[in-house]
């Protein structure tokens, strides 16, 4: 365990990248990563190649069965996919990398299967973790495919001991098929984890929200994939005077939600910024400057209606919010064109077809796990 305890925030993939081959070549009793998406691309091969020459004699990767069936944003099974020569190549290098691990000695398991005729197609494990040797934990948005390492998205690298044996035994649940639902702050780093099975998220996100709904003067999320019911207390929030602020991606790989959370700012006062450059992957939510939430959750009715297994990191410590705000808010917001209710001209057809994809998702989360209450009305 690090004596002195070290929060450090790295900003896109290469960074993150060469943080967690430095750890993992350097640990000495476990490396575990847990992801969504792992490939058979330079991502996935890179990782692969990492975990081969560590020697750490407990080496395990945990990848969601969502892996199995999409690959770089596309669904292999689909018509237009099977004569995709590149894609077949890349699913096929995935399948031998994995063999290629478990015959050295690396653990690799494929989590939460969709089991009989799929039926649990729609629960699945959205953790982004690295942990090495009760030393060192990340947490955030990073997976290991190539196309996620493109997108601007981060890590943030916590040097703590106690941190890093409180997700080892997460992780450990999670191989085991046992997620679980835990929290625990950590008073020294000013930091509290909250582990999110699936089901009870909506009781889980009830702090979050409860801290919007207190915002005094100013909420900065970055997200690409905003929605209800976060929407409708940053519309609130707006509507009493809060500076709100949503910074998402000009070209995002769903542009329907894109489409959808722009017609809700267009009708409510809360700011949206398109980022230029690149498809943003972050997920990340600034409330009064004071509290700061990083992890796997994209504040969408996905995660929040339990379909999703999520890990949300919370900070207040002066010193990483105001890393934030150097390293990743300021430049964001620099980089990125204002859209003003005046400006944006809706598409109706956009706003149709996204309220219906977010109102589906609505529906079958409230039947798949009833709402033990309300949010707030309106928008």
């Amino acid at each position: 365990m690090s004596d002195h305890p070290k929060v450090t925030i790295l900003v896109d993939s290469a960074a993150v990248w060469r943080a967690v081959r430095s750890d993992l070549a350097e640990a000495r009793e476990y490396g575990y990563v847990q992801t969504y998406s792992f490939e058979g691309d330079r991502a996935g091969t890179a990782l692969s190649e990492a975990l081969l020459a560590a020697r750490a004699p407990d080496l395990r990767l945990l990848i969601d069965s969502y892996a199995r069936v999409n690959h770089s944003d596309r669904w292999i099974a689909a018509p237009r996919n099977l004569f995709d020569r590149a894609l077949r190549d890349e699913v096929r290098n995935t399948r031998r990398l994995v063999r290629t691990l478990r015959a050295a000695g690396v653990g690799v398991l494929f989590g939460r299967p969709f089991g009989f005729l799929g039926r649990n197609a729609l629960r699945r494990d959205h953790k982004k973790l690295v942990l090495f040797d009760d030393r060192v934990a990340y947490v955030g948005g990073i997976n290991f495919s190539e196309h996620n390492f493109e997108w601007h998205d981060l890590m943030v690298r916590i040097e703590h001991g106690q941190v890093t044996r409180f997700l080892r035994k997460d992780f450990r649940s999670s191989w085991e098929g046992r997620s679980r639902m835990d929290s625990r702050s950590f008073s020294g780093l000013g930091l509290g984890i909250h582990l999110l099975p699936g089901r009870g998220n909506r009781e889980a996100f009830d702090g979050l929200l409860a801290n919007i709904d207190r915002a005094e003067h100013s909420i900065h999320v970055i997200s690409p994939y905003v929605g209800p019911p976060f929407t409708r207390h940053l519309a609130a929030a707006a509507d009493r005077g809060v500076e709100v602020h949503v910074v998402t991606p000009l070209h995002n790989n769903l542009a329907y939600l894109q489409k959808y959370l722009l017609a809700e700012a267009a009708r409510s006062r809360f700011h949206v910024w398109l980022y230029r450059d690149r498809m943003i992957h972050m997920k990340c939510m600034l409330i009064d400057d004071s509290t700061l939430v990083i992890g796997s959750s994209n504040f969408d009715p996905i995660g929040y209606h339990g379909f999703l297994a999520e890990v949300v990191a919370v900070f207040r410590s002066p010193a990483v919010i105001g890393a934030f705000r150097r390293q990743v808010l300021e430049p964001d917001l620099a980089a990125s064109e204002h859209v003003g209710a005046s400006e944006h001209t809706p598409d109706p057809w956009g706003k149709v077809i996204g309220t219906a994809a977010i109102g589906a998702a609505t529906l079958l989360g409230r039947a798949l796990n009833p709402p033990a209450g309300r949010g707030p009305r309106g928008r």
